[in-house]
């Protein structure tokens, strides 16, 4: 029998997968994904995390669609680790230099070092300087009316200005990217937290009329305001979850923009749903009613850009304040202690049951991180509780935006200005004003005096 050559046998058939096993490689390969960057991220790679997360979000939405609520995990976990990015980066640059202008920037690091920290930034980071200008080293607080510095000085302020800029532009861009993938996770999981509970009512609807009761007993059981149900299913508690973080999330990008309005919305929203999973004493609710608490200050002193016209703005405008918003920021701080002293009471209970000498100590220490956290609220509802401090006002400075105030300013300082004049010696012009026959005769008795001496 021949031997089949190429010329006679049959081609092949290319080996095509069903289009099952197709869609469970490529769910395979996004599993792994997913599993890379979220062990990244557990050990604080955020940056290889969010690389590794926008692979897993760009596949999964070639595969379902780009809206297709089924994105929105990924998305946010995707959008969470690109936050971490760019507030690593926030506090590696030392944050933006707070203005002068507001008076709120006094109380801004508390937000960011407190307890219930709205931000991690830090600004204690100090610039490399290439040319070791010796005027960068002196706190621009402490330098003089006058400065002397060579030429050569410039140059450097100037590359370390654009080099300064382009960090900055960096790190908000990785900011305003978390913000758009975080802000579609946030719209894929309404979605999809709407598709659940419409399905979950009617299952409930379903199993009530077959018991006998009525639909209106159901809609008014499943509509409780501010209670979980029992028997909600554990996917709802997750995707409001996932959106109580998302908010979160939002709000602190908006803490860090100073764009303190919007992180009013989305700190309000965060706390609603927050509100729904966890009880009172919990410190998540703590600390969700304290950061409501600092966006509510910060927007008080702060005109809303998206509405100048607001009533908001103009109390700004007019006594440098929203007593209204200052107000209501004073209440959620009064609520974030009063969950924290119930938390307080939980672990001093816990503290008197236990037995063991290990547990006893962690409480003890729990114990005394609470009071002091406590301590630190409660001097805060105090300031809350009084106008801002005017910052101009203290150092004695008229009110900003004024040009003929800055006018005055300018000349206040030129006048009291000190007058170095008087220290410079004058011996050549003392000599310029000697009459000519005086400097004649005092040159001829110079001129003499070594002949003198060598006779």
């Amino acid at each position: 029998m021949a031997t089949p050559t190429a010329q006679s046998g049959n081609a092949t058939p290319a080996c095509e997968l069903d289009p099952e096993e197709t869609k469970k490689s490529l769910n395979v390969s996004l599993a792994d994904l997913c599993a890379k960057a979220t062990a990244l991220y557990a050990k604080k790679k955020y940056e290889e995390a969010a690389e590794v997360f926008a692979q897993a979000a760009e596949m999964q939405a070639e595969m379902n669609g780009e809206m297709n609520p089924e994105n929105a995990e990924i998305l946010f976990l995707y959008g969470r680790a690109l936050f971490k990015v760019g507030q690593a980066k926030s506090d590696v640059l030392g944050g933006k230099a707070p203005d002068a202008k507001k008076p709120v920037s006094k109380a801004k690091p508390e937000k960011q070092t407190g307890s219930y920290a709205a931000a991690e930034s830090s600004k204690a980071a100090e610039k490399k300087q290439n040319g070791g200008s010796a005027t960068a080293e002196v706190p621009a607080a402490k330098k003089g009316l006058f400065q002397f510095e060579g030429d050569q000085d410039f140059d450097d302020s100037e590359e370390d200005e654009e080099e300064g800029d382009e960090e900055e532009e960096e790190e908000e861009d990785d900011l305003a990217v978390a913000f758009e993938v975080l802000d579609l996770a946030r719209v894929l999981l309404n979605k999809k937290l709407e598709a659940l509970q419409a399905e979950q009512a009617t299952k409930e609807i379903e199993a009530q009329e077959q018991a006998g009761k009525g639909k209106e007993v159901a809609v008014e059981i499943t509509e409780t305001p501010g209670e979980t149900l029992a028997s909600e299913p554990a996917t709802i508690r997750h995707i409001k979850e996932r959106l109580a973080d998302t908010h979160d999330l939002l709000a602190e990008i908006s803490l860090e923009n100073e764009r303190y309005h919007n992180a009013i919305t989305d700190s309000r929203a965060s706390l609603k749903y927050k509100q729904e999973l966890y009880p009172f004493e919990s410190e998540i609710i703590a600390e969700a009613h304290f950061k409501l608490s600092l966006a509510l200050e910060f927007a008080s002193v702060t005109k809303n850009p998206d509405d100048e016209a607001s009533s908001s703005s103009a109390a700004v405008q007019k006594q440098g304040y929203d007593p209204a918003l200052r107000a209501e920021a004073a209440a959620e701080l009064e609520k974030a202690i009063e969950s924290t002293k119930l938390k307080l009471q939980n672990k001093e209970v816990e503290l008197a049951t236990l037995h063991n000498p290990e547990d006893n100590e962690t409480t003890r220490r729990q114990i005394a991180d609470v009071k002091e956290v406590l301590a630190d609220m409660e001097q805060r509802l105090i300031d809350l509780k009084k106008p801002p401090i005017d910052l101009n006002a203290a150092l004695g400075m008229p009110p900003a935006g004024s040009s003929s105030s800055v006018t005055k300013v300018s000349e206040d300082v030129a006048k009291n200005a000190t007058d170095l004049t008087g220290l410079v010696r004058k011996k050549n012009k003392r000599k310029a004003e000697e009459p000519e026959e005086t400097v004649a005769a005092a040159e001829g008795i110079e001129a003499k005096k070594p002949r003198e001496e060598a006779s």
